[in-house]
């Protein structure tokens, strides 16, 4: 027995379909089992049947699909062939011409990935073998330093300096330099001491002697003496607004900004971060200000003690002051001790102040490992 399958489904073609997918037996099939086939394309259709060539054409019937969205199933014509044949609808995700192009892209996208880092490999490194390193403090290893050449008009001249580390372990590296001429060269120049990969120390003395040979800076001088050398050297800009900086300096970040800042004669602390310290302050007032505020309000909303029970405490108070005038009436006066009234004498109590404990002050230190 033919189940009903295509129930409910409105079932169109892009183009003329291989084999026996005519438009004759997609009909007489499509009805069977309780589909509909039409020879136009409009928006009531759910599933548009195509081959992989028409989809890449992009065909009038495909285009307008396109446009209409998801909501219209682009199945490769065999989903309906297999679908009959097992007497089932199949997924069309299996079957969907968008997820078949997409999973083609992504092919194409690796396999030029590929290609190309085997193209770096013979002037510079094979980037499918080969990626950046980073150091514990997760700062990238890829430098860039520029200038303007003003005598030969050259502007944007830029090395970009790399310290790569190798996929597989035990980690090997490589030190590559890339130039390029000016802003927006397409064809840069490549430079790498090393013939092959080698151990961590010896390429990272290479990196660390190229920027000093190109900027005149020693790398562990690199944020303290930024920007202070002639424009005929390469310049080199660090990190800013919390970015990693790298390992390897001369004193801590704070004091290293701060001679920087002195030498270039620049205001210290920068205004920026004065701001960033009154705003900080701003926030915290206006936080302490809203919590009294609140906390106002909050005793302003409570209601008053009621008055039943004010009243009711009125009356103990009466009750309590009537009780104590009668007793002391029914006292007779022989019967008070003269002599305890002259040995009575009032209790002090004797108050201890807590101690007071000192405020630490801890003090941070920040090691470095030597070259």
């Amino acid at each position: 027995m033919v189940a009903q399958i295509f129930k409910n489904r409105i079932i169109a073609a892009a183009g003329p379909l291989p084999g026996q997918l005519t438009v004759e037996n997609l009909k007489r099939w499509i009805s069977l089992r309780k589909g509909v086939f039409i020879d136009d394309f409009d928006e009531t259709v759910t599933h548009l049947l195509c081959t992989k060539e028409q989809f890449d054409k992009k065909l009038p019937k495909v285009r307008q699909a396109l446009k209409l969205g998801k909501g219209i199933h682009i199945v490769h014509c065999d989903w309906f062939e297999y679908s009959t044949v097992k007497n089932k609808k199949l997924p069309e995700a299996d079957y969907s011409m968008r997820s078949l192009v997409a999973k083609e892209n992504a092919k194409k996208r690796e396999r030029a990935r590929i290609e190309k880092g085997e193209r770096n490999a013979e002037k510079f490194v094979n980037t499918n073998r080969f990626h950046l390193y980073r150091d514990r403090l997760n700062f990238v290893y890829q430098v860039d330093i520029t200038r303007d050449n003003e005598f030969t008009g050259e502007f944007g001249q830029k090395y970009s300096l790399c310290l790569w580390e190798s996929n597989a372990k035990p980690h090997l590296y490589w030190f590559t330099a890339k130039f390029l001429k000016q802003k927006g060269s397409s064809q840069p120049m490549y430079h790498r001491p090393s013939p092959h990969e080698g151990k961590w120390r010896a390429e990272m003395e290479l990196f660390m002697d190229f920027f000093k040979k190109k900027t005149g800076i020693a790398w562990e001088d690199r944020v303290s003496l930024a920007q202070t050398m002639p424009s005929s050297y390469f310049q080199y800009e660090p990190p800013s607004r919390g970015k990693p900086i790298g390992r390897r300096l001369k004193h801590d970040i704070a004091y290293c900004r701060k001679i920087n800042a002195s030498i270039r004669g620049l205001p210290w602390p920068p205004a920026e971060e004065e701001e960033r310290k009154t705003e900080s302050a701003e926030d915290e007032k206006a936080t302490i200000t809203n919590s009294e505020t609140i906390d106002s309000e909050k005793k302003a909303e409570s209601p008053p003690e009621s008055e039943k029970v004010q009243e009711a405490d009125k009356s103990t108070d009466v009750i309590m002051d009537c009780a104590e005038t009668k007793s002391a009436l029914a006292t007779p006066a022989s019967s008070i001790d003269e002599k305890d009234l002259s040995h009575a004498v009032d209790e002090g109590v004797a108050v201890v102040p807590g101690d007071v404990g000192e405020m630490g002050t801890s003090f941070e230190f920040e090691t470095r490992e030597s070259l």
